[in-house]
């Protein structure tokens, strides 16, 4: 059955992966921003002394927090975890924090977040956020490995053999979101055309 056009909203949203693949994919959406010498915690478990990761960004030192439960949580939830981990700063004499997760945040809540921070600079990666980021076409192996959506590229031809038989060849050639489907005959080596149609 294909994806959906939005896969990567709905994977995200219902995380079923558990803690350390949210922390990886976490740390790789992190690096692909700009985030640099990333250290990751215990992602595997352990005392992680208030940080899934350090990192650096803008000659500031950064801690990575994660938050990736399954589906949309309260926002008193959110904020809850948000200000748990962003005493994390101090305790670890950092300068910022880069909280990511899988919550949908609207426009008043991030603002919220923002405030609640007072003098400590914070980058949220929400939802639609990350959302945008994987599925951008550079991210297309970290989308493979950590959600399980594969990347489809239909502007280079792709050429399948289905089956053979002693009279001829059928294959099909996918190009620009359409199957064709054709035989090659065995006497004239010409292409017949058997079928067309929409690939989703």
């Amino acid at each position: 059955m294909p994806n959906r056009w939005d896969e990567t909203w709905h994977r995200l949203r219902e995380w079923t992966n558990g803690q350390a693949p949210s922390e990886r994919l976490a740390a790789q959406i992190l690096l692909h921003e700009g985030y640099e010498s990333l250290d990751p915690s215990h992602p595997l478990g352990g005392k992680d002394g208030k940080r899934d990761a350090l990192c650096k960004k803008n000659g500031q030192q950064w801690i990575m927090a994660v938050y990736f439960p399954r589906g949309q949580k309260d926002f008193k939830d959110i904020q809850d975890k948000f200000l748990s981990d962003l005493k994390g700063v101090k305790t670890n004499n950092a300068d910022a924090l880069a909280f990511v997760t899988n919550q949908e945040l609207r426009l008043a809540e991030r603002q919220e977040l923002h405030e609640s921070a007072e003098n400590i600079s914070v980058e949220l990666f929400h939802l639609e956020r990350i959302t945008a980021i994987l599925d951008k076409p550079e991210m297309h192996s970290i989308r493979k490995q950590f959600l399980s959506i594969d990347f489809k590229d239909t502007s280079t031809p792709q050429i399948v053999t289905v089956y053979n038989q002693s009279t001829s060849q059928i294959q099909e050639k996918v190009r620009n979101g359409s199957r064709t489907t054709y035989r090659i005959n065995p006497v004239t080596g010409a292409r017949e055309i058997l079928g067309v149609e929409l690939d989703y």
